[in-house]
């Protein structure tokens, strides 16, 4: 149990490190940015062009190396989308050195305290789904937040259209008047053209951050309006509409499915939970389980068995609208 105890401590100094050191690494980006637009404010007609991706921060020795290694592949420009997606202040090279850090760290911790190289080689496999769970939640939580958003973004442009005003003073209102982070991705938008981008190619790299499909309907109106003509801001009133109706549905059958999603979720608990009250209130009881081979087996196989159990239910419940 010491080392067991000793190990969980070793896990949450080495996490707090890594948080650590990427909440320095973003807070130096807003401080550059804050330090960029002090010399370089808003105009009336627009924001200025300040991409925070030129600001290059000083990166670790060991991280550089990597990071050109990686920059060289096509895989960084994927890594680089993710993290976007995100809303994580990493380069891909600083991404794949986390998921070595963190992989090399519960190698470590499961060497050390089951003894055993083959369980402990399950840290690599383990650390990479860890990875990309925590960064698929982050980007569905913006991008659910995104389109929770859009129909009253689609509100304002429609309205800056019947007063009168283009199209690109309506974009504008969205990003001076809404929240983040549908805020941001206005914004990029608004500075894309800015700079000369031309419309179509600087909607579709906005469809191609957030992937939603009700964006999808909202480009697509507009670039066939760009083509063919009409009346924008009819069309627009369809499609704030129908998102709506989506979003009502989503809500419904996310309520409906609350009851076996909280199921999967207690019944994946109670082992653990079983656990813990047995080895207080007997503490050699499963004591097999842990000095032995075929014991920490077991543990091993119930493990991914249970990770299967809870993959399989999330999908079921899962419901495409």
């Amino acid at each position: 149990m010491v080392a067991i105890g000793l190990s969980v401590v070793v896990f949450l100094v080495v996490t707090l490190v890594v948080v650590s050191a990427l909440s320095v690494s973003r807070t130096r980006r807003v401080l550059l940015h804050q330090m960029v637009e002090a010399y370089a404010p808003e105009s009336a007609s627009g924001p200025s062009f300040v991409n925070l991706n030129v600001l290059r921060t000083q990166r670790p020795g060991l991280v550089r190396p990597l990071e050109r290694l990686i920059e060289e592949t096509s895989l960084a420009g994927k890594i680089s989308l993710e993290m976007l997606r995100a809303d994580l202040p990493l380069r891909a090279g600083e991404y794949v050195a986390l998921h070595v850090a963190v992989a090399v760290v519960l190698l470590a911790i499961l060497l050390y305290t089951w003894g055993n190289l083959l369980i402990a080689a399950a840290a690599v496999p383990a650390s990479y789904l860890a990875i990309r769970i925590f960064v698929k939640r982050r980007q569905n939580k913006i991008a659910r937040a995104f389109e929770g958003q859009l129909p009253e973004a689609i509100d304002m442009i429609n309205s800056s259209l019947k007063s009168g005003f283009g199209l690109l003073q309506g974009l504008e209102t969205v990003e001076r008047d809404m929240p983040r982070p549908i805020k941001d991705e206005f914004a990029q938008l608004v500075r894309d053209i800015s700079v000369g981008m031309p419309l179509d190619d600087a909607l579709n790299a906005t469809c191609m951050r957030m992937p939603s499909h009700d964006l999808y309907l909202f480009v697509t109106a507009v670039l066939v309006h760009r083509s063919v003509g009409g009346n924008l801001s009819e069309v627009l009133v369809g499609i704030a509409n129908t998102i709506r109706a989506r979003l009502r549905a989503r809500d419904e059958v996310h309520t409906l499915t609350t009851t076996a999603r909280v199921s999967s979720y207690v019944v994946t608990a109670l082992p653990f939970i079983l656990f813990v009250v047995i080895s207080i209130v007997n503490p050699g009881y499963l004591s097999p389980l842990l000095t032995r081979d075929i014991g920490r087996l077991m543990l091993a196989v119930a493990g991914a068995t249970m990770l299967i159990g809870l993959y399989l239910s999330n999908r079921f419940t899962k419901i495409e609208y």
